[in-house]
């Protein structure tokens, strides 16, 4: 694959050989090298791109050098990040690479269905789970989002279909495979005449592994709850026995991480933390799912979003994908709109004047740059530039149908 960056920069031989072989240790060191290296190219670009934002130019010729060199360098870096990141998950491909090549599905769910009676609660669910990638699981009430956690921790029993994990059955019985899973499936229980710590202590001598003091230390220190670690569970808030359960789904060091409404009862800065804790998860390796009613926050963590309605699968793409759009829009805001808008009219482009600022719909780069350099030259401060897309929300309610009621 061609690209501007020197992949001596990256990775050696040695490196490419072994990532080839799909050496896993090898993977993550390589995804870490890759993650590093697209960080600091697109914080270059971000800062280039900006230049024009913080400083006012008057010079057009300076300007449009300054938005090319920016718009040339936001490409490479997307780019560069498309084929070689892909979702931090087992897209790892690069354009001469064959999907037989990346990493194998870590969990295989084919086909499953759970019927009570006459009522069909889930039919047909299929999808895979790759290592270090997080899945957002979406679906209005009823949709069956715990049923089909439940059916994945071996809670509910599968009517049809199979779920494997490393190749082994999983689900109902199947306690070998069921230790590589941790799960947070509705509200979490404990003990609540017991501390938080001594809750963990318990539950990991029920589990019959080998779990040390220390681990479960670290695990407390992990979710934020060391000062509270010798209270009693009956003390804590919502908040605090979601933090805990957390830490029960990840007492075994599992593979496979469930996780059903988990940010249920956090404050913001809870939600915030808790997010920054799932990508620090994902980032060894662990594959996991969650299901949450913030849209918000499923976007914010997620690389791919599953969403179900009445039972089945309507969606399953990455949210580049699912919340891409046929219609680009650049919005621009100045410190002057009535002012800007006179001059706008001068360009010859069609907008839209909103209450944050000029709406283009798919206005190509050199049109842009065209009304930067205007608005610019005629001492209009402009105050931001962005690419307008819609939110995982608004998608939400087009795919399942709710947008227009």
């Amino acid at each position: 694959m061609k690209n501007n960056f020197n992949d001596n920069d990256l990775l050696d031989n040695d490196l490419k050989v072994r990532a080839e072989k799909n050496n896993k240790a090898s993977y993550q060191e390589l995804l870490e090298k890759i993650k590093t290296k697209v960080e600091a190219e697109a914080t270059k670009a971000v800062m280039e791109k900006n230049d024009f934002e913080e400083t006012q130019i008057i010079n057009r010729e300076e300007l449009n050098r300054a938005l090319g060199r920016a718009n040339a360098k936001e490409e490479e870096v997307i780019k560069f990040n498309n084929e070689f990141v892909a979702n931090e998950s087992g897209n790892f491909l690069e354009n001469n690479e064959t999907p037989d090549q990346r990493p194998k599905p870590v969990v295989e769910v084919l086909g499953i269905k759970k019927r009570i009676g006459i009522k069909t609660i889930v039919e047909d669910i299929t999808f895979d789970m790759y290592p270090g990638e997080i899945i957002g699981l979406l679906g209005p009430n009823g949709s069956g989002k715990t049923t089909i956690m439940r059916m994945m921790v071996g809670l509910t029993k599968i009517s049809k279909g199979d779920i494997y994990c490393f190749e082994k059955p999983l689900g109902i019985g199947k306690t070998k495979m069921l230790a590589e899973v941790g799960s947070m499936i509705e509200s979490p229980e404990f003990y609540n005449y017991m501390t938080g710590y001594a809750n963990l202590k318990q539950i990991a001598r029920i589990s019959g592994k080998s779990i040390s003091k220390s681990r479960i230390k670290e695990l407390l220190e992990f979710v934020g709850l060391t000062k509270v670690a010798r209270k009693k569970v009956k003390t804590y808030s919502l908040g605090m026995r979601q933090r805990l359960g957390l830490a029960q789904a990840l007492l075994h060091d599992p593979k496979v991480l469930i996780l059903d409404e988990p940010v249920n009862g956090l404050d913001p800065q809870g939600v915030q933390e808790f997010r920054n804790k799932l990508r620090d998860i994902a980032s060894t390796g662990v594959s996991i799912i969650i299901s949450s009613h913030l849209l918000d926050e499923i976007e914010k963590v997620s690389d791919r979003i599953i969403v179900l309605e009445k039972g089945r699968i309507i969606a399953d793409d990455t949210l580049e994908n699912i919340c891409g759009e046929e219609v680009e829009k650049t919005l621009i805001t100045t410190y002057d709109d009535d002012r800007a808008e006179i001059l706008v009219r001068d360009v010859d482009l069609a907008y839209e004047r909103s209450e944050e600022g000029f709406v283009f719909e798919n206005i190509s780069k050199e049109d842009k740059a065209r009304v930067i350099s205007y608005l610019v030259g005629n001492y209009v401060e402009i105050d931001t530039i962005k690419v307008v897309r819609k939110t995982l929300e608004e998608r939400f309610l087009e795919i399942t149908g709710k947008g227009g009621r």
